[in-house]
C-alpha cells in the first residue's frame, strides 16, 4: 500500500511541476507578443510623426513659392518690367 501512495505522490509531484512549467512558460510568451506589439505601435506612431514633418515642411515650402508667384501676378507691369531689368 505505501508504495501506490509514492507512485501516486511522485505522478502528482511531476504533473504539478510540469503544468506549473507550462502555465509560467505560457504567461511569459503572452508578456513578450504584449511587449512585441506595444513597440511595434511605439514605432509606427514615431513614423506617422515623422511622416507629417516632412509634409508640414514640404507644404510650407511650396506654400512660399506660391505667395512669391502671386506677387509677381499681382504687380502692375512697370513694377514687373523693373524687376525682369534687375534679374538680367
Amino acid at each position: 500500500m505505501t508504495i501506490n501512495l509514492w507512485m501516486f505522490l511522485s505522478v502528482a509531484v511531476v504533473f504539478g511541476v510540469s503544468f506549473l512549467t507550462i502555465v509560467v512558460l505560457t504567461g511569459h510568451k503572452k508578456k513578450l507578443k504584449e511587449l512585441d506589439i506595444e513597440a511595434k505601435r511605439l514605432e509606427n506612431a514615431n513614423l506617422e510623426a515623422l511622416i507629417e514633418d516632412a509634409v508640414t515642411k514640404q507644404l510650407g515650402k511650396q506654400l512660399t513659392r506660391i505667395e512669391v508667384l502671386e506677387a509677381i501676378i499681382t504687380q502692375h507691369n512697370d513694377e514687373l518690367n523693373e524687376e525682369f531689368t534687375k534679374l538680367k
